[in-house]
């Protein structure tokens, strides 16, 4: 009997383990059709290579021109004024070092990577959620076939992004601390506020040390105690500090990246202004929100998920996911759905809030997969929502 139960119980993990590996594999491919249904009704070329590349659009450019010509040192004759130093290098560097092993083009290289990280996005989700299959199925379909999974379908910073703040949590969630900082220090090198994470490593540090039964004065010298910890914090910007010595070597600003934001727009200013002004934006005719709305009302709902975090206590996400969305709001509204979506903290919290109920499950999977076709053709469309 005991060895039955034994073999039972094996039985029942490897069923889970291929559940958990087919579950986004279904998506992605689902995901893959949709979008590609999407791109045939409004394009007269239907072939793949002209499909990967309707994809490329907006920030999508500018990585690909980074990852086949480097960063400017201006001045250059007959190139734009506007440089792309705003844009951070590891995942054009990545691309760059697959390019140079097979023989594809940038765009696709980054399609199918991109696409990758999103898969491997999704199983490393599953320990944080809890193993809630429910809320892993929908979390599954909201990255590779939902509303906004073309943005993890192209040459943008989200499929990393997300990739590398789900590994940071999950070390953070076993203690992991340099584990962390590692992945931490290659945010910080994909997205300016990935160095932000080193809150939520901070913050986790010190929740560990309360649970110890340490007192709040007593923590700066329980961290200077464990070396591992104070590595885990030194190490986590050192993406973000390794591209301003080259950009300070290069061009002569080790902040250009800062600088830069002005030529497209960007300008320092109150957030609460920047929502306020958002807001109302109102149509023209109509009843559908502005593009401005939509910006505002996601870095809204962002800000409450973020406080929702908090309420469950944890804390770290809540804080950094916060931070992650008001540094952008100091400037303006730009971007501002895609810097929510390719915050996984909040999209997993999302998939567990909205898989409490079997119905409710149901009926917003249903919308997920649903609007990945409407999505993606506004997407080509060129919303601005979007961008």
């Amino acid at each position: 009997m005991a060895v039955e139960d034994v073999a039972r119980a094996k039985s029942r993990i490897r069923l889970m383990v291929i559940a958990v590996a087919a579950v986004p594999l279904l998506f992605l491919l689902s995901g893959l059709a949709i979008r590609y249904a999407a791109f045939a009704s409004v394009s007269p070329d239907p072939s793949l290579a002209a499909y990967v590349r309707a994809f490329c659009k907006w920030d999508c450019t500018w990585y690909v021109d980074i990852s086949e010509q480097g960063y400017e040192r201006f001045p250059i004759p007959g190139h734009s004024n506007v440089g792309r130093w705003g844009f951070f290098p590891l995942y054009p560097l990545l691309v760059a070092a697959v390019r140079a092993i097979l023989p594809f083009s940038t765009i696709a290289i980054a399609t199918a990577t991109s696409l990758a990280s999103g898969y491997v996005s999704c199983l490393v989700a599953w320990p944080l959620m809890d193993k809630n299959m429910r809320a892993y199925v929908l979390y599954c379909a909201f990255v590779l076939s939902g509303p906004f999974s073309f943005y993890f379908a192209t040459f943008l910073s989200e499929p990393l992004f997300v990739l590398l703040t789900s590994c940071l949590f999950l070390a953070l969630k076993r203690s992991g601390y340099v584990a962390a900082g590692l992945s931490c220090a290659l945010l910080s090198a994909t997205r300016v506020v990935g160095v932000l994470a080193v809150l939520a490593i901070v913050v986790r540090m010190f929740e560990e040390h309360r649970a110890k039964g340490g007192s709040v004065i007593a923590f700066p010298r329980w961290l200077l105690g464990r070396p591992d910890l104070i590595i885990a914090v030194l190490i986590s910007p050192a993406g973000l500090f390794a591209y301003m010595l080259y950009l300070y070597v290069t061009v002569g600003d080790g902040f250009a990246f800062i600088h830069v934001q002005r030529a497209f727009g960007r300008v320092a200013g109150n957030p609460l202004l920047f929502l306020w002004d958002g807001l109302s934006y109102h149509p023209t005719s109509g009843w559908l929100p502005t593009a401005p709305q939509w910006s505002a009302l996601t870095a809204i709902a962002g800000l409450g998920l973020s406080a929702v975090l908090a309420v469950r206590r944890q804390y770290g996400a809540a804080l950094f996911c916060a931070m992650a969305i008001t540094l952008p709001l100091t400037s303006n509204l730009a971007s501002m759905v895609r810097y929510v979506v390719g915050l996984a903290p909040l999209t997993m919290l999302t998939a567990m809030l909205l898989s409490a109920s079997k119905p409710t499950f149901v009926a917003v999977l249903i919308i997920f997969v649903a609007s990945c076709y409407f999505m993606t053709v506004a997407w080509f469309g060129g919303y601005l929502a979007l961008v």
